[in-house]
């Protein structure tokens, strides 16, 4: 599950539509068969809600993260990709794509601000529901207006202000599908300069086991409870990923989660 499909609802009802058309018809999870991805398997919250549904997914979405440390595969890429470019006085522009309320952009801005590396942020949602609430997170989370510009539309039709040297996505890619992927990559390959990388959930039955024994332990909506699990099983696995990215680097990072990483 990703930020960007959280009550993916329709023009018609004020919020938008999801980011890429997806030709295959919805389906109901049913029991898991994890001898192939089961992409057609739809999340509760693809469906229509209002800002305060939206808003009790994402927050609990992105405790989850917390607890689960799924911003590290991120930050210890940026480390490499600082390693390799150095810190200069010109800030590196890092955009995210599928940015969500804007918890993976606030942690990298927290990290960067410990090790005094200049920054420019930039976060993309196609749903104007998740720009909403980032800018409400920045405020309770006390980061000054204007150190995260937040645009909302498709990022395929987004023209940015500035270069971009790194492009990332977390948890963007298994809801987008074979051919949409490799679209991605190729967006991320022509846009940043210096490096991209894309984080998401790896096809795995343990992993989708031990995330229902979490649900049922710790404090967790209802709604991601659900989704979570069907995040799983529309994830790619570490094979597919391999064949589908080609000469790009699939790490394995554990806890049912891979990075695709290119340090140009």
């Amino acid at each position: 599950m990703r930020h960007s499909d959280l009550c993916g609802t329709s023009l018609e009802t004020g919020a938008a539509p999801p980011p890429f058309v997806n030709e295959t018809p919805p389906v109901i999870a049913t029991a898991p068969d994890f001898s192939r991805r089961e992409f057609a398997l739809r999340e509760l919250m693809d469906g229509p809600c209002t800002y305060g549904d939206y808003r009790s997914a994402a927050l609990s979405l992105g405790r989850l993260n917390r607890w689960t440390r799924g911003h590290r595969p991120i930050l210890e890429f940026l480390a490499k990709v600082l390693q390799r470019t150095g810190v200069d006085h010109e800030p590196l522009h890092i955009v995210d794509t599928g940015c969500g309320h804007g918890d993976g952009l606030r942690e990298i801005h927290r990290w960067a601000a410990k090790r005094s590396v200049p920054l420019r942020l930039t976060g993309i949602d196609i749903n104007p529901y998740a720009v909403r609430l980032a800018r409400e997170r920045d405020r309770v989370e006390h980061v000054s207006a204007g150190t995260i510009t937040w645009l909302t539309g498709d990022v395929f039709a987004t023209t940015l202000e500035r270069p971009a040297d790194v492009v990332i996505s977390s948890l963007l890619a298994h809801h987008l599908s074979d051919d949409d992927i490799s679209r991605l990559m190729q967006w991320n390959e022509t846009t940043a300069r210096a490096a991209w990388a894309i984080s998401d959930l790896r096809h795995s039955e343990r992993a989708a086991q031990i995330f229902t024994w979490m649900s049922k332990l710790l404090p967790m909506n209802e709604t991601i409870a659900h989704d979570g699990v069907v995040s799983f099983r529309r994830a790619l696995s570490l094979e597919e990923w391999k064949l589908l990215a080609g000469e790009v680097k699939v790490i394995d990072v554990g806890r049912g989660r891979l990075v695709v990483e290119r340090l140009k």
